[in-house]
């Protein structure tokens, strides 16, 4: 155990300068999403916009990403994550601050979400996935809870951030700033964001492991692949839909916008130790990851029921497990699809399972949430319909732990 630890602690050293642009990447990609929360009072009132139309922007991000995810993916195997993730910042940092001086009709709203959808692609899971799986062999699990905790960054600092700046500021000023985020991680990712070289060594995975793996018209045709997909539609849409409507809900429960605010954040915290802690678990345990993601889901469906009832005094646990649910599963797909299709076309395979289907079901989850709503007239049969759907998820992954490894990730 203990030249297994020291052979994680030396990938990580030799790679700390990639890692600390891989997750700054990571949350410029997700920042917007946590944090259109911040923003729908202001642009209502601005605007005149409704609640679903402002969460609607999210549906519009969701398409610009599911629709570039493909193109990106084969990018990136084809001729490297690093230029296709460099273009991607440059895009998204200038399309937000444009936008804060532009931004006019819902339209407009809409085809901003769209362009920030389509970089998102290309600076997600998909891509610093590429660039983790060919740097680290013994800390995989490691690195990518790494990766994921900029996700988890976000969730906790962008809903008080982007409030503050916002309420302070003013609504352009809160897209300036999501625009600058991406623009200031780019010189760094230029200096030092590369994929690992051909040699082999004992701080990386051998050359010819990286370069083996299913294609992706292969993995289409197995049954995991789709087993895979439609539990990640669902976590897609359980996540989107409670992490976004989850300020507005709470201030409908009697919440100040601050004190739901750092509810959110609370959340995010959790998002942030589930990451990292299923990573480190996946390098030490022998669980198949598959399994893990399973028990994740009826966690998750246990704090939705919770979070519905209104117990106050078992809401922040409720939020914590929330957090540490939807953190672990995110890092355990990654991890998943390495180990089960290979590394030679991750990104493709990725693009299609990480991100098609996650941001089909983040579009969806948001808007179907508050017309769930609309529909009930209250929040508590919502959160019942959405525990009801994670504990769907839980059995399709559960399937999944049948199939094996690729031969050369066992």
């Amino acid at each position: 155990m203990q030249v297994r630890q020291d052979g994680v602690l030396a990938e990580l050293k030799a790679s700390w300068q990639i890692m600390v642009a891989v997750i700054a990447g990571m949350c410029a990609m997700a920042l917007p999403g946590y944090a259109l929360g911040a923003f729908v009072g202001p642009l209502a009132s601005h605007f005149g916009w409704s609640i679903t139309q402002i969460t609607g922007w999210l549906t519009a991000w969701s398409a610009g990403c599911i629709l570039a995810a493909p193109l990106t993916g084969s990018l990136a195997d084809r001729i490297g994550a690093r230029r296709v993730i460099l273009s991607s910042l440059a895009i998204m940092g200038v399309a937000l601050a444009l936008a804060s001086i532009l931004l006019q009709h819902l339209r407009d709203f809409y085809v901003l979400g769209f362009v920030v959808g389509a970089c998102s692609a290309g600076v997600s899971a998909m891509t610093y996935g590429r660039i983790v799986t060919t740097r680290f062999e013994r800390g995989l699990g490691t690195a990518l809870g790494l990766m994921s905790m900029g996700i988890g960054i976000s969730a906790v600092f962008g809903p008080r951030l982007l409030q503050q700046v916002i309420d302070s500021y003013g609504w352009p000023w809160g897209l300036r700033v999501l625009g600058i985020l991406p623009l200031l991680i780019l010189p760094w990712s230029l200096l030092h964001l590369e994929e690992g070289g051909g040699r082999a060594s004992a701080q990386a995975p051998p050359p010819a492991r990286a370069q083996q793996g299913h294609t992706r018209s292969t993995a289409l045709r197995m049954p995991a692949f789709w087993l895979l997909a439609a539990g990640t539609l669902i976590y897609g849409v359980c996540v989107s839909g409670v992490s976004v409507n989850l300020i507005i809900y709470l201030t409908v429960q009697g919440e100040s916008r601050a004190h739901a605010a750092a509810a959110a954040g609370l959340f995010g915290a959790a998002t942030i130790v589930g990451r990292l802690g299923s990573g480190v678990a996946l390098d030490r345990l022998r669980l198949h990851v598959a399994l893990l993601m399973a028990l994740l889901f009826v966690a998750e469906g246990s704090a939705f029921l919770v979070i519905g009832s209104a117990a106050q005094a078992l809401l922040p646990l409720a939020l914590i497990v929330f957090g540490l649910a939807v953190g672990s599963s995110g890092s355990c797909l990654a991890y998943c699809t390495a180990r089960l299709f290979g590394r030679r076309y991750y990104s493709s395979i990725f693009g299609l399972l990480g991100l098609v289907m996650l941001y089909v079901g983040t579009g969806l989850g948001p808007p179907l949430f508050s017309a769930l709503h609309n529909a009930f007239g209250h929040y508590d049969r919502v959160f019942i319909a959405w525990a009801a759907l994670a504990f769907v998820a839980a059995p399709l992954f559960a399937l999944v732990a049948r199939t094996p490894f690729f031969a050369a990730e066992r």
